[in-house]
């Protein structure tokens, strides 16, 4: 009776293990660690403790029949995208999360397999894992697919979905172009088509992009639905980010320049337009224009409301974007201005080191070098007044670059 007993219990233990579903490793070390020595594949949702769709996933996640699956298949890890030491590993990995939440599978050897965005029943949760040990059906081999010829629209949004989240832009603007190329063109209003432009495209002169720039209204009929009223200008002003600061953006002609800010004007957000494009129209003004035009543009956004960390960021510019000192005189001006207002060591010492910059520009060495002297005397002062991190790295920062100067004035 005592064996019997004894056995039962092992078979509820059994049973218990099971119906608390997918088990959830403590750290996402330990998760591959244990891929390793078991040769499965890591299974990685992200989740905010915040997101009410996160939360709702909890109950699915932890059906018996789920886990076990999972935890015969998968080692398993919850990332929180709240706690930054956890997104540190998608940061390495250079993964952008667009949202959540969010299934990432991954190899032992922390490859990205297959990413999905999970719809919530124990079936569909079984279904999107055996998806993803599934070679044929994994979003990482698309690519390979889409090489041969393969044009498969949900093929091809799987593969852009995949290539936005891994930031693999000229993969995705490929995929991008030929997924609206073969998408139906009756259906370019559709719902999917929306979502399209909402998670795949990367590119704001893509097709899904530029129709849905005309075609705002019902995209916000949509955004509605979903209880997002208010909020279909969100994924097109990513896109026009995306493409404003993009390391590209100071090479910029004036006609493209121009464009975006029109697009500006159609998500609403006209009276932001200089602010926020002033630093690529300057050197479109400056290639095309020439210096004069460019220099007349950089004056004009200065006024008696301008902040002197702005000034002294506006002599930044002109010392790294012109080609020589003709307009440095004006541009002291600007460092005076702002030099009666500035009170860190380290905000001085870089108005300084800037003022140095624009004597060597103009050929006056002998000045370049007494501004050069000042500003290492100020950041000194700072090196032993700062105990904050970042100001530590700011100061640290504004050193390096007076040490640069003070090496070629010599």
């Amino acid at each position: 009776m005592k064996k019997i007993f004894l056995l039962g219990g092992f078979l509820l233990l059994i049973n218990f293990v099971f119906a608390q579903g997918i088990s959830f490793e403590p750290t996402i070390e330990a998760a591959f660690q244990k891929a390793k020595a078991s040769g499965k594949n890591v299974f990685v949702e992200c989740y905010s403790p915040h997101c009410p769709i996160c939360m709702s996933l909890e109950p699915t996640l932890k059906n018996s029949e789920v886990g076990k699956f999972y935890n015969q298949n998968f080692v398993s890890f919850k990332l929180n995208v709240e706690d930054a030491k956890q997104v540190s590993f998608l940061n390495k990995k250079n993964i952008y999360l667009p949202g959540f939440p969010l299934f990432f599978y991954f190899d032992k050897d922390q490859n990205l397999l297959h990413i999905t965005d999970p719809t919530n029943t124990p079936k569909d949760i079984i279904k999107h894992a055996q998806t993803a040990l599934d070679p044929n059906q994994q979003t990482s081999g698309f690519w390979k697919k889409f090489q041969v010829g393969d044009r498969d629209v949900n093929k091809m949004v799987g593969l852009a979905y995949y290539l936005r989240i891994t930031q693999d832009t000229i993969k995705n603007k490929q995929v991008a172009d030929a997924l609206y190329a073969a998408y139906p063109k009756n259906q370019q209003s559709d719902k999917f088509s929306w979502a399209i432009m909402k998670k795949c495209i990367m590119d704001l002169d893509n097709g899904f992009s530029q129709h849905w720039l005309k075609n705002l209204a019902i995209g916000g009929k949509y955004e509605a639905e979903e209880g997002h009223a208010g909020q279909e200008g969100n994924a097109l002003g990513r896109l026009l980010q995306l493409e404003i600061f993009s390391p590209k953006a100071s090479t910029y002609s004036l006609a493209k320049v121009n464009k975006l800010k029109g697009y500006m004007e159609l998500l609403g957000v006209g009276p932001y337009v200089t602010a926020n494009t002033w630093q690529i129209e300057c050197p479109a003004l400056l290639r095309e224009k020439g210096q004069d035009v460019a220099f007349n543009f950089l004056k004009g956004l200065i006024n008696d409301q301008t902040q002197p960390q702005l000034l002294v960021y506006y002599v930044t510019f002109y010392n790294n974007t012109f080609p020589d000192g003709k307009f440095a005189g004006e541009a002291r001006r600007w460092l005076f201005s702002a030099r009666q207002q500035l009170k860190t060591e380290q905000e001085i010492a870089n108005l300084n080191y800037e003022s140095a910059r624009l004597y060597q520009k103009s050929g006056d060495l002998a000045n370049a070098k007494k501004d050069i002297a000042v500003a290492k005397t100020n950041i000194t002062a700072a090196k032993a007044k700062v105990t904050d991190p970042n100001l530590k790295k700011v100061v640290a920062s504004i050193e390096t670059s007076i040490n640069k100067l003070t090496g070629e004035l010599k």
